[in-house]
Protein backbone atom coordinates (compact mmCIF):
# COMPACT_ATOMS: atom_id res chain seq x y z
CA UNK A 1 0.00 0.00 0.00
CA UNK A 2 1.42 3.38 -1.07
CA UNK A 3 2.41 5.52 1.94
CA UNK A 4 4.48 8.05 -0.02
CA UNK A 5 2.00 10.86 0.67
CA UNK A 6 3.50 11.10 4.17
CA UNK A 7 7.09 11.67 3.07
CA UNK A 8 6.85 15.46 2.70
CA UNK A 9 3.64 16.22 4.56
CA UNK A 10 5.31 18.17 7.42
CA UNK A 11 7.62 20.37 5.37
CA UNK A 12 7.40 24.09 6.15
CA UNK A 13 4.91 23.57 8.97
CA UNK A 14 6.89 24.50 12.07
CA UNK A 15 4.96 27.61 13.13
CA UNK A 16 3.44 27.70 16.62
CA UNK A 17 -0.06 27.63 15.13
CA UNK A 18 0.77 24.51 13.12
CA UNK A 19 1.79 22.76 16.33
CA UNK A 20 -1.58 23.46 17.92
CA UNK A 21 -3.40 21.54 15.16
CA UNK A 22 -5.43 18.79 16.78
CA UNK A 23 -4.12 16.08 14.48
CA UNK A 24 -0.84 16.70 16.29
CA UNK A 25 -1.99 17.75 19.76
CA UNK A 26 -4.61 15.05 20.18
CA UNK A 27 -1.88 12.43 19.83
CA UNK A 28 0.59 14.31 22.02
CA UNK A 29 -1.90 14.80 24.85
CA UNK A 30 -2.94 11.15 24.81
CA UNK A 31 0.69 9.97 24.86
CA UNK A 32 1.45 12.28 27.79
CA UNK A 33 -1.64 10.98 29.57
CA UNK A 34 -0.49 7.38 29.09
CA UNK A 35 2.99 8.12 30.46
CA UNK A 36 1.50 9.91 33.47
CA UNK A 37 -0.85 6.96 34.00
CA UNK A 38 2.03 4.53 34.46
CA UNK A 39 3.96 7.04 36.58
CA UNK A 40 6.73 7.56 34.05
CA UNK A 41 8.44 10.93 33.84
CA UNK A 42 10.59 11.78 30.81
CA UNK A 43 12.96 13.85 32.91
CA UNK A 44 16.47 12.51 32.36
CA UNK A 45 15.22 9.60 30.25
CA UNK A 46 16.04 8.59 26.69
CA UNK A 47 13.11 8.82 24.27
CA UNK A 48 13.03 7.43 20.75
CA UNK A 49 10.16 8.58 18.51
CA UNK A 50 9.73 6.31 15.47
CA UNK A 51 8.16 8.58 12.85
CA UNK A 52 8.24 11.85 14.80
CA UNK A 53 6.38 13.78 12.10
CA UNK A 54 6.47 17.50 12.82
CA UNK A 55 8.25 16.92 16.14
CA UNK A 56 5.36 18.24 18.23
CA UNK A 57 5.80 15.63 20.98
CA UNK A 58 9.41 16.73 21.44
CA UNK A 59 8.17 20.23 22.32
CA UNK A 60 6.55 18.79 25.45
CA UNK A 61 9.61 16.90 26.66
CA UNK A 62 11.67 18.29 29.56
CA UNK A 63 15.06 19.74 28.62
CA UNK A 64 16.77 16.96 30.59
CA UNK A 65 15.30 14.28 28.28
CA UNK A 66 17.59 12.70 25.69
CA UNK A 67 15.71 12.78 22.40
CA UNK A 68 16.12 10.58 19.34
CA UNK A 69 13.99 9.87 16.31
CA UNK A 70 13.69 8.93 12.66
CA UNK A 71 11.67 10.24 9.73
CA UNK A 72 11.72 9.78 5.96
CA UNK A 73 12.12 13.36 4.72
CA UNK A 74 15.49 15.09 5.15
CA UNK A 75 14.08 18.60 4.77
CA UNK A 76 11.52 17.96 7.48
CA UNK A 77 14.26 16.59 9.75
CA UNK A 78 16.29 19.78 9.33
CA UNK A 79 13.26 21.92 10.11
CA UNK A 80 12.41 19.95 13.25
CA UNK A 81 16.03 20.18 14.44
CA UNK A 82 15.95 23.93 13.88
CA UNK A 83 12.69 24.28 15.80
CA UNK A 84 14.08 22.30 18.73
CA UNK A 85 17.34 24.25 18.80
CA UNK A 86 15.39 27.50 19.04
CA UNK A 87 13.65 26.04 22.08
CA UNK A 88 16.95 24.96 23.65
CA UNK A 89 16.40 21.25 22.99
CA UNK A 90 18.92 18.91 21.41
CA UNK A 91 17.90 15.77 19.53
CA UNK A 92 19.58 13.14 17.39
CA UNK A 93 17.19 12.98 14.44
CA UNK A 94 18.04 10.96 11.37
CA UNK A 95 16.61 9.91 8.03
CA UNK A 96 15.37 6.36 7.70
CA UNK A 97 14.94 4.22 4.60
CA UNK A 98 11.87 2.06 5.06
CA UNK A 99 13.29 -0.72 2.90
CA UNK A 100 16.02 -1.46 5.48
CA UNK A 101 14.61 0.27 8.54
CA UNK A 102 15.68 -2.40 11.05
CA UNK A 103 19.35 -1.85 10.18
CA UNK A 104 19.27 1.84 11.07
CA UNK A 105 22.09 2.85 13.50
CA UNK A 106 19.66 4.40 16.00
CA UNK A 107 17.79 1.11 16.15
CA UNK A 108 20.92 -0.69 17.27
CA UNK A 109 20.68 1.16 20.61
CA UNK A 110 18.22 0.91 23.49
CA UNK A 111 15.92 3.54 24.98
CA UNK A 112 13.81 3.96 28.07
CA UNK A 113 10.78 5.12 26.10
CA UNK A 114 10.03 3.99 22.54
CA UNK A 115 7.16 6.04 21.11
CA UNK A 116 5.26 4.90 18.03
CA UNK A 117 2.31 7.19 17.26
CA UNK A 118 -0.07 6.25 14.44
CA UNK A 119 2.43 4.02 12.67
CA UNK A 120 1.34 0.44 13.41
CA UNK A 121 -1.89 0.69 11.42
CA UNK A 122 0.20 1.43 8.31
CA UNK A 123 2.44 -1.62 8.63
CA UNK A 124 1.75 -4.93 6.85
CA UNK A 125 3.05 -6.86 9.87
CA UNK A 126 2.92 -4.94 13.18
CA UNK A 127 4.00 -8.04 15.12
CA UNK A 128 7.22 -8.25 13.13
CA UNK A 129 7.90 -4.57 13.83
CA UNK A 130 7.17 -4.88 17.55
CA UNK A 131 9.31 -7.99 17.79
CA UNK A 132 12.29 -6.34 16.11
CA UNK A 133 12.18 -3.14 18.21
CA UNK A 134 11.90 -5.09 21.47
CA UNK A 135 15.71 -5.07 21.69
CA UNK A 136 15.61 -1.25 21.42
CA UNK A 137 13.91 -0.98 24.81
CA UNK A 138 15.80 -1.14 28.10
CA UNK A 139 14.86 -3.72 30.74
CA UNK A 140 12.86 -1.12 32.67
CA UNK A 141 11.77 0.75 29.54
CA UNK A 142 8.39 0.90 27.78
CA UNK A 143 6.85 0.93 24.35
CA UNK A 144 4.11 3.55 23.93
CA UNK A 145 1.81 2.97 20.97
CA UNK A 146 -1.05 5.04 19.60
CA UNK A 147 -3.46 3.87 16.88
CA UNK A 148 -6.77 5.10 15.44
CA UNK A 149 -10.07 3.52 16.47
CA UNK A 150 -13.66 3.35 15.24
CA UNK A 151 -13.06 4.87 11.83
CA UNK A 152 -16.36 5.62 10.11
CA UNK A 153 -14.73 5.58 6.67
CA UNK A 154 -11.81 3.34 5.74
CA UNK A 155 -8.58 5.30 5.42
CA UNK A 156 -6.85 4.21 2.20
CA UNK A 157 -3.43 4.42 3.89
CA UNK A 158 -4.35 2.11 6.78
CA UNK A 159 -3.57 -1.57 6.42
CA UNK A 160 -5.39 -2.40 9.67
CA UNK A 161 -8.48 -1.15 11.51
CA UNK A 162 -7.25 -1.69 15.09
CA UNK A 163 -9.37 -2.66 18.06
CA UNK A 164 -8.50 -3.81 21.56
CA UNK A 165 -8.42 -7.51 20.69
CA UNK A 166 -6.13 -6.89 17.72
CA UNK A 167 -3.77 -4.66 19.70
CA UNK A 168 -3.59 -7.16 22.57
CA UNK A 169 -2.76 -9.94 20.12
CA UNK A 170 0.07 -7.86 18.60
CA UNK A 171 1.54 -7.13 22.03
CA UNK A 172 1.37 -10.72 23.23
CA UNK A 173 2.68 -12.25 20.01
CA UNK A 174 5.65 -9.86 19.98
CA UNK A 175 6.69 -10.79 23.52
CA UNK A 176 5.47 -7.86 25.60
CA UNK A 177 3.22 -7.52 28.60
CA UNK A 178 0.58 -4.81 28.66
CA UNK A 179 0.97 -2.21 31.41
CA UNK A 180 -1.94 0.00 30.44
CA UNK A 181 -4.52 0.40 27.70
CA UNK A 182 -6.97 3.23 27.14
CA UNK A 183 -9.49 4.21 24.48
CA UNK A 184 -10.15 7.95 24.46
CA UNK A 185 -10.52 11.11 22.38
CA UNK A 186 -14.15 11.31 21.15
CA UNK A 187 -13.65 14.76 19.67
CA UNK A 188 -12.54 13.73 16.21
CA UNK A 189 -14.87 10.72 15.83
CA UNK A 190 -17.62 12.42 13.79
CA UNK A 191 -15.06 14.23 11.64
CA UNK A 192 -13.00 11.15 10.78
CA UNK A 193 -14.34 10.83 7.20
CA UNK A 194 -12.75 14.21 6.42
CA UNK A 195 -9.34 12.79 7.32
CA UNK A 196 -9.65 9.81 4.99
CA UNK A 197 -8.97 12.00 1.93
CA UNK A 198 -5.73 13.66 0.81
CA UNK A 199 -7.07 16.74 -0.97
CA UNK A 200 -10.06 18.84 -2.03
CA UNK A 201 -12.58 20.70 0.11
CA UNK A 202 -12.86 17.88 2.64
CA UNK A 203 -9.13 18.06 3.30
CA UNK A 204 -9.32 21.84 3.79
CA UNK A 205 -12.28 21.46 6.12
CA UNK A 206 -10.37 18.80 8.05
CA UNK A 207 -7.52 21.29 8.55
CA UNK A 208 -9.97 23.90 9.85
CA UNK A 209 -11.51 21.41 12.28
CA UNK A 210 -8.04 20.35 13.41
CA UNK A 211 -7.09 23.93 14.23
CA UNK A 212 -10.44 24.66 15.87
CA UNK A 213 -10.06 21.72 18.24
CA UNK A 214 -6.31 22.04 18.68
CA UNK A 215 -6.24 25.55 20.12
CA UNK A 216 -8.46 24.80 23.16
CA UNK A 217 -6.81 21.38 23.61
CA UNK A 218 -3.38 23.02 23.76
CA UNK A 219 -4.58 25.66 26.22
CA UNK A 220 -6.41 23.24 28.54
CA UNK A 221 -3.82 20.44 28.61
CA UNK A 222 -4.43 16.72 28.80
CA UNK A 223 -6.22 16.46 32.17
CA UNK A 224 -8.85 19.12 31.55
CA UNK A 225 -9.24 18.25 27.87
CA UNK A 226 -9.97 14.57 28.40
CA UNK A 227 -12.23 15.34 31.36
CA UNK A 228 -14.20 17.52 28.95
CA UNK A 229 -14.09 14.61 26.53
CA UNK A 230 -16.18 12.45 28.86
CA UNK A 231 -18.95 15.05 28.83
CA UNK A 232 -18.62 15.55 25.07
CA UNK A 233 -18.91 11.80 24.42
CA UNK A 234 -22.01 11.49 26.59
CA UNK A 235 -23.83 14.34 24.84
CA UNK A 236 -22.82 13.48 21.27
CA UNK A 237 -22.61 9.68 21.56
CA UNK A 238 -19.19 9.85 19.99
CA UNK A 239 -16.87 6.87 20.26
CA UNK A 240 -13.14 7.03 21.10
CA UNK A 241 -11.04 7.85 18.04
CA UNK A 242 -7.69 6.72 19.47
CA UNK A 243 -6.23 3.99 21.61
CA UNK A 244 -3.01 4.34 23.56
CA UNK A 245 -1.18 1.45 25.17
CA UNK A 246 1.97 1.07 27.20
CA UNK A 247 3.79 -2.27 27.26
CA UNK A 248 7.12 -3.69 28.36
CA UNK A 249 9.21 -6.52 26.88
CA UNK A 250 8.88 -9.81 28.76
Amino acid sequence: MDQSVFEKVYRGRQGALHHTAYMRMGKVLLALRALAGVGLSLRGRSLFDYGFGAGTFFRYCPPEARLFGVEMDEENIREVKGMLEKRGLQADLQKIEIENWSEHPLLQRSYEVFLCSHVLEHLPDPVEFLTKVRSCITADGVFVGLVPLNELVANPHHVHAPNREMISSWVTAAGYRMLSYEENDPFIYRFQPLYAVDGGWKHKLAQAVSLGLGIPATILGQRAWFALGRVFAAFTRSKPSQAVFVCRPN
